[in-house]
């Protein structure tokens, strides 16, 4: 049932060993991320250096290490100081933070107890590496005090951009990919649609909206539609399944069309413009389409049949505007709803579109 509580972590999804996800460029850092087995030891005594003065639980000592382990992988590479060579952290790359938030909250959950506020000593820690290695990152990398459920809300909108959403082809050849998987990126999704919302006021200085506006000025989908429809009767999903699973994609292409199911909601997201019609979601270039389609068979009964026969003599002067439509410009206006976003957030953040295509 969909009542399944289910805690996400990317080494149990990657066993799964879906054959069209090996590759991605995400597994790669995740997985350069956890190999700490080769850290030169000038680097660690740079992170103890770093570390010392800094109060943080027992609990968190080995992971504030390897976080600053990582953390200095990107400074040098980002930065030209060293030759190494860190599979897949790519100096032109400027999510590179938030593959390292991802892992870190990832990690954060997984040692638990939940409500520690954790995240300053990060910022700390960050701070004080960048003064032991003189460099600083020049990307957007700011590690915000979250709570235990702020951290799990960003941590799901992480993973269904930098996961989901970047390798959507992917996923799109991919049948066999259990329920409960795709459900926790719905989710992110979801998140991320709640989160446009609650923090696209400038004004909000809330930390979890520092947070998110952050990733949407290194990270945003643009161009985007939402819409959201209720259902009279509750969905329901077995979590081990790969059938009739909460996050589908409708449509890859020409339009892009995703959909979360939860309980009587559903949640709709396209790249055009969208219509809903008897719970069908259709783009409105496709419903243009038909209607120019069924327009143009009408004219042609009209000219050709004796089809207008059956309208009468009192109907003329309509068929005499309906054959000069192509003489002129006619907007067909749909009764649209949907929350259109592009680029929430300052104008100036100049956030390009990204092809679901790159890994």
């Amino acid at each position: 049932m969909s009542t399944h509580t289910f805690n996400f972590t990317y080494d149990e999804f990657k066993e799964k060993n879906y054959p069209s996800l090996k590759t991605i460029k995400f597994g790669r850092i995740y997985d350069e991320f956890n190999n700490t087995h080769e850290i030169d030891i000038s680097v660690q005594q740079k992170c103890t250096k770093a570390k010392a003065g800094l109060p943080i639980n027992d609990i968190y000592d080995e992971l504030s290490k390897n976080f600053c382990y990582n953390l200095y992988k990107i400074i040098v590479i980002v930065n030209n100081l060293q030759n190494d060579i860190f599979n897949g952290i790519d100096k032109d790359d400027n999510m590179n933070c938030l593959y390292l938030k991802y892992w870190l909250y990832e990690n954060i959950e997984n040692l638990g107890p939940k409500g520690l506020s954790v995240e300053t000593f990060f910022q700390s820690l960050k701070n004080k590496l960048e003064v032991e290695i003189r460099s600083v990152l020049p990307n957007l990398c700011t590690f915000n005090k979250l709570n235990s459920t702020e951290i799990d809300k960003i941590r799901s909108i992480y993973a269904f951009l930098l996961i989901y959403y970047r390798n959507l082809d992917k996923f799109y050849d991919d049948k066999l990919i259990e329920c409960k998987y795709l459900n926790y990126f719905g989710k992110g999704l979801k998140a991320y649609y709640e989160s446009i919302t609650k923090c696209s006021d400038e004004t909000n200085e809330e930390n979890y909206c520092k947070e998110f506006n952050e990733l949407l000025k290194i990270y945003n989908i643009d161009k985007i539609y939402w819409k959201n429809s209720t259902n009279n009767t509750e969905y329901n999903y077995m979590p081990d399944s790969n059938a009739d699973c909460p996050l589908a994609i409708e449509s890859l292409k020409n339009p892009l069309r995703l959909i979360y199911q939860e309980k009587n909601n559903t949640l709709h997201l396209s790249d055009q413009p969208i219509v809903l019609l008897n719970n069908s979601i259709i783009s409105v270039s496709s419903a243009m389409g038909a209607t120019v389609g069924i327009s143009s068979f009408l004219l042609y009964l009209f000219k050709f049949t004796n089809f207008r026969s059956l309208f009468g003599r009192g109907k003329q002067r309509d068929n005499t505007i309906f054959l000069n439509e192509d003489e002129g410009t006619h907007g067909l206006t749909f009764p649209i709803s949907e929350l259109e976003h592009t680029n929430f957030g300052n104008s100036e953040y100049k956030i390009s579109y990204h092809s679901v295509g790159n890994s």
